[in-house]
């Protein structure tokens, strides 16, 4: 339990550097972040190279292309998302994706009826929309609403992001013949991500302001980018893959959960400022619409019986948290 809470903080700081690192660009950290975190997954790959070459090619282009989805584009939209608004903000939207993940995984299978699903998206909705105006309820200028408006609509496009990634690598993972290795899978994902990251990353230092490459600013940027790419991500996934052999299924979404309240917490020592009204109450819509999701899925996970136990257990070592 301590180590899968632990892999969840670690992930957390995904939503407090975009802020912590400025005047770095917010390119600069995703590229630098998912450089290092590619070169794990190349020492990753290196190592298990004959078990690669029995991989078809067609399964190591779709574990790279799911990395670059899933990882890079998805951090992209949460930097530029935290950084035009509140990493707070961003945090609750994209800790809403277990529902979004529910509704797509559920036309993929069916693990509850859709009527179980109407109150829990009703009440993210509501959230969303408390979030959305926020600022408009407060009486800041039109120019400032707007951009939060927009800042909310890339954390949703990150949470649509991250949600087709964990519904798509699942299905993969259950419905090949031969299970990929786990190791050699996280590397080619962690090479999706990092590719493009490393053709990226020379125009990200270009665009960068000259003054990210004082000494402070530098050492900063360059701390957050190693504490992220292989601190984060590449331990993090590990200490949760090790930690979720002992975890109960019904405590997997809770455990996940977590991390988005994480994030949310430590963002506002970073961005010095308590959460408006409007945001703890939207905050709190979007966690009882979780909260809800998750009892309908308990109920549904032990109805299916203790027969399914082993299987949902290796399920759950599988389920990749928001890095």
């Amino acid at each position: 339990m301590i180590a899968a809470l632990t892999a969840a903080l670690l992930w957390a700081f995904a939503f407090v550097a975009p802020a912590a690192v400025k005047p770095a660009s917010e390119l600069l950290l995703v590229t630098g972040r998912y450089s290092l975190f590619g070169l794990c997954g190349l020492y990753a790959l290196y190592r298990g190279r004959s078990q690669l070459r029995l991989m078809p090619v067609r399964r190591i282009l779709f574990g790279l292309y799911i990395g670059f989805v899933g990882y890079f584009v998805f951090y992209i939209c949460v930097s530029y998302s935290a950084t035009m608004d509140s990493g707070f903000i961003t945090a609750v939207v994209v800790g809403s994706s277990p529902i979004t993940i529910a509704v797509a995984g559920n036309f993929a299978e069916k693990r509850m009826s859709w009527s179980e699903l109407i109150a829990p998206v009703i009440l993210i909705l509501v959230g969303l929309t408390l979030l959305s105006v926020s600022d408009f309820i407060q009486g800041k200028d039109s120019g400032v609403a707007n951009d939060s408006i927009f800042a909310i609509l890339l954390a949703i496009i990150a949470m649509l992001t991250w949600s087709y990634f964990v519904v798509r690598n699942a299905q993969s993972q259950r419905t090949w013949e031969t299970k990929p290795d786990p190791m050699i899978w996280a590397g080619l994902v962690a090479m999706g991500a990092g590719g493009a990251s490393m053709v990226l990353l020379p125009f990200a230092i270009a665009s960068t302001p000259d003054e990210t490459f004082q000494p402070y600013p530098l050492f900063k940027i360059i701390a957050w980018c190693v504490f992220l790419g292989v601190i984060a991500s590449w331990w993090g996934t590990y200490i949760w893959v090790k930690a979720a052999e002992g975890i109960p299924v019904p405590l997997v979404g809770p455990l996940l959960a977590t991390e988005t309240i994480f994030g949310a917490i430590l963002s506002l020592p970073v961005e010095n400022r308590m959460p408006t009204w409007t945001e703890v109450g939207g905050a709190l819509f979007v966690l009882a619409g979780i909260c809800v999701y998750m009892v309908f899925d308990v109920k549904n996970s032990r109805s299916r019986g203790s027969g399914d136990s082993d299987s949902e257990k290796s399920q759950a070592q599988d389920v990749p948290a928001v890095t």
